[in-house]
């Protein structure tokens, strides 16, 4: 026992104490001295139960880029969806304390025109001084091979993580034909592989049109995304889905609780999905190959958080059979289908109205179990 309660030890110190030994007469034997050494070790961090791990009420004048990366790229996915990513105020911005991610028109920027979208080049290197995803030509494209994106938007990504815990975003989603809104989470490293061997968790996924009406606005979803590769996704398994009134008209409150044995979405406390692993982990639930090794794998890595608003895409999260008030503006096998969606934009601009249009979020908060 250390006497002196003033006495600070550090990793890598050495103590020298002293032991007396009292024999069967009572008499105190000479004293040993003992060397201890406090090992050279880096302590990890402590996970402390509920404790907030990021959270964002965007009060500031601007997104803290300290906290969050703002996409700026082409990329789109392989949905080949419609949008480039900018930095741009007009749509990643801060505003009356929310964060605000703001379709708009790329011809609605004096630097761009409809000639323009045809014939020039988009390079995101040489207007913003970085692409951020360079597949499927995020960095760069010329109109002469296909139209330019006709639409400019905003995506933002945390730069902290999470592992098992809960992620509350309370936010209004956008309205405004073919928009394409979402709340969602990646891995930060794809430890099991690409995607989607690595998982993905779509908190939030929605449709700005309000025809059909209970798949549009008046419909939200979420979904895990996970497989031993593209053509293996069971997240057919891990779906659910809530139909309501105008989910763009207010906003409301997207959570995700996510512990070592099921994950679970809600709106306003009202359950969307709920995924509960088998003991053996998702293999069990596709079925598939196990690749993970772990009852949670791959959900039990750190992931980081993502809002977007996107527009349009080809791989049919906006079917061509559905009756959208008027006929689709493209076909989702059509080789020129962006071009359509754009030469048809008659059809669908008039339900942009101003804001309305954004992903307006309040606050985001991530917490520990």
């Amino acid at each position: 026992m250390l006497k002196d309660e003033r006495l600070s030890l550090r990793v890598g110190d050495s103590v020298q104490y002293s032991v007396h030994a009292i024999n069967g007469q009572g008499k105190v034997n000479s004293p040993v001295n003992v060397w201890i050494y406090v090992p050279l070790l880096t302590p990890g961090p402590r996970r402390q139960r509920g404790a907030v791990v990021f959270r964002d009420d965007f009060n500031g004048n601007s997104l803290n880029e300290g906290q969050w990366d703002i996409e700026t790229s082409m990329y789109g996915g392989y949905n080949w969806e419609f949008q480039v990513y900018t930095p741009e105020k007009y749509n990643v911005r801060t505003q009356n304390g929310n964060l605000m991610l703001c379709p708009t028109k790329t011809t609605d920027d004096p630097r761009w025109d409809e000639n323009y979208l045809h014939t020039g080049v988009m390079d995101m290197n040489q207007l913003y001084g970085k692409c951020t995803e360079s597949g499927a030509y995020g960095c760069n494209r010329e109109g002469k091979n296909g139209l330019l994106p006709p639409v400019m938007s905003g995506k933002v990504k945390s730069k902290p993580t999470i592992t098992f815990g809960y992620v509350e975003v309370r936010a209004r989603i956008p309205k405004g034909d073919f928009l394409w809104p979402a709340i969602w989470m990646l891995p930060r490293g794809s430890e099991y592989g690409q995607w989607p061997r690595s998982g993905e968790i779509d908190i939030m996924e929605s449709r700005g049109n309000t025809q059909p009406w209970d798949q549009g606005v008046g419909f939200v979803s979420s979904t895990l995304h996970w497989g031993t590769s593209a053509g293996d996704n069971h997240f057919s398994q891990t779906t659910g889905a809530r139909r309501g009134g105008d989910f763009s008209s207010d906003f409301h409150t997207w959570r995700l609780e996510w512990t070592q044995d099921h994950l679970r979405t809600t709106i306003d406390n009202q359950e969307i999905m709920r995924v509960n692993v088998p003991g053996g982990g998702f293999s069990q639930l596709g079925p598939t190959q196990n690749i993970w090794h772990s009852r949670m794998g791959p959900f039990d890595k750190p992931f980081y958080l993502m809002l977007n608003v996107a527009v349009g895409g080809m791989t049919g999260f906006f079917p061509d059979n559905w009756n959208y008030g008027y006929e689709k503006p493209w076909k989702n096998d059509s080789p020129h289908g962006v071009d359509d969606f754009w030469a048809n934009r008659g059809r669908w601009e008039g339900s942009w109205q101003g804001d309305k249009t954004c992903m307006e979020v309040d606050y985001i908060e991530m917490r520990n179990l």
